[in-house]
């Protein structure tokens, strides 16, 4: 019996499984990637940033003139470091043995941002102030006119939400003639909450 008839046949097995294995084996190598300069980049996702902003505070000044305010505000950033504001107020004012009084207004402002967190005020508020003169009956309307100018600190809660607080000065533009009425320069403290848009 020859050998070599039967020995051909397993040899050629042999041979074919090898080659099979080895085609599959490669088929599962992985491709290595493309070199950097003939990758598609990624699309660059701008952080949007805010337009408008709203919110209000609350000031206070006491001394011998004494003032609570209610304040609402928006605002349109003209650029990321520029917040232009318009607001309304409303102040009960009062001076010991003498006057109280409720105040209205109506006022403008820029807040430019000089360096992170840290802000300028400069403004306009326009004020209508009925006095009640205390022990008499009469009262007096009388408007006034402010330069409003100051600095602040802002400072974000979450991305959008922020807490500012201002130390402010009210400059009389017009000095109206009030019996026993002479204004004051106290600083005037503003704390307030805004939520960027």
């Amino acid at each position: 019996m020859n050998k070599s008839k039967f020995l051909f046949p397993f040899h050629l097995c042999t041979f074919l499984t090898f080659i099979i294995l080895s085609l599959n084996c490669s088929a599962q190598e992985e491709i290595p990637p493309p070199p950097q300069s003939m990758q598609k980049e990624a699309p660059i996702v701008k952080k949007q940033r805010p337009k408008f902003t709203v919110g209000g505070g609350m000031g206070f000044q006491f001394g011998t003139y004494s003032a609570i305010d209610v304040m609402p505000q928006a605002g349109v950033y003209a650029t990321p470091w520029l917040l232009v504001l318009v607001n309304g107020e409303y102040s009960y004012m009062w001076s010991k043995n003498n006057y109280n009084s409720h105040v209205w207004g109506i006022g403008a402002a820029m807040q430019p941002c000089i360096i992170k967190r840290i802000l300028i005020h400069v403004g306009y508020e326009f004020t209508q102030v009925n006095f009640k003169w205390v022990g008499k009956y009469s009262k007096q309307v009388q408007d006034f006119h402010f330069v409003v100018i100051g600095a602040g600190y802002k400072h974000y809660i979450t991305n959008r939400i922020y807490l500012q607080a201002l130390v402010l000065l009210n400059i009389p533009i017009n000095q109206p003639k009030i019996t026993n009425y002479s204004y004051n320069y106290y600083p005037y403290f503003r704390v307030g909450v805004g939520v960027d848009l």
